[in-house]
């Protein structure tokens, strides 16, 4: 089944060549030309976003933080300023990923269909894997398969980057993963210098982990070498 993309852009232009270009590629593609018009047309059957910034009425962050409040579905976020202060409040905001117009078509596929690979786990892909299926620390549980968080007993409302950041941190408990790995794990790709979307993800994850039990924290920065999560007392003390 193809997977349906809402297209959010005041540009005419630019919502034609993408409509064209997506349905090449055999997406169903929904159309909106701005916040206002996106909240209208979005529904369960929407499987992500691309996501213009500056856009009148109701512009791309004020849209965002509106959705991410009741939905995780994935978001790029479509933007002709290369301006670092926003894609960190994207990023803060919930966006999966951003792209700068105008953009190489095939970098641009690629991307959505990384997401979407990360958003829809495949049953067979996931009971062929190595890795557990569920994870328990202290009274986090994790479960691969369905893509849930909980803290006892209660909902984690993660995107699903977060949730893979959250997955990778676990199949690699207890050791140092750099900030490179970490986002070829999860995003796909290489860090550019300088670059800080692993880090807003990194960030709002810490966020919305609740306190755990035993006092310790759930993920240590290590100043030039990456991060630690942690699983007991013994790690937080090695690399203290």
């Amino acid at each position: 089944m193809s997977s349906k993309l809402l297209v959010v852009d005041d540009d005419p232009e630019i919502t034609l060549l993408l409509r064209e270009l997506l349905e090449l590629e055999g997406f169903l593609v929904e159309i909106a030309n701005n916040g206002i018009q996106a909240l209208e047309k979005f529904d369960s059957t929407i499987d992500l976003i691309l996501l213009d910034i500056m856009m009148p009425e109701m512009n791309g962050l004020k849209f965002l933080s509106q959705l991410r409040g009741k939905f995780t579905v994935p978001v790029i976020f479509l933007t002709a300023k290369d301006n670092e202060y926003d894609k960190v409040i994207g990023l803060e905001l919930g966006a999966d990923d951003y792209i700068l117009k105008p953009f190489n078509d095939r970098e641009l596929i690629a991307r959505i269909n990384a997401l979407l690979r990360r958003a829809h786990w495949d049953n067979v892909a996931n009971d062929e894997t190595e890795q557990p299926i569920k994870y328990t620390i202290d009274k986090l549980n994790v479960n691969r398969k369905q893509g849930s968080a909980f803290f006892d007993n209660k909902y984690i409302d993660l995107t699903g980057t977060e949730f893979q950041v959250l997955l990778t941190f676990l199949e690699n408990s207890g050791k140092i993963i750099t900030r490179e790995k970490l986002s070829e794990f999860v995003l796909g790709k290489n860090l550019a210098p300088l670059a800080r979307s692993i880090d807003v993800h990194v960030s709002r994850l810490r966020k919305k982990l609740p306190p755990r039990s035993d006092g310790l924290p759930w993920i240590k920065t290590l100043r030039s070498r990456g991060y630690l999560f942690v699983i007991d007392r013994n790690d937080d003390m090695l690399y203290e």
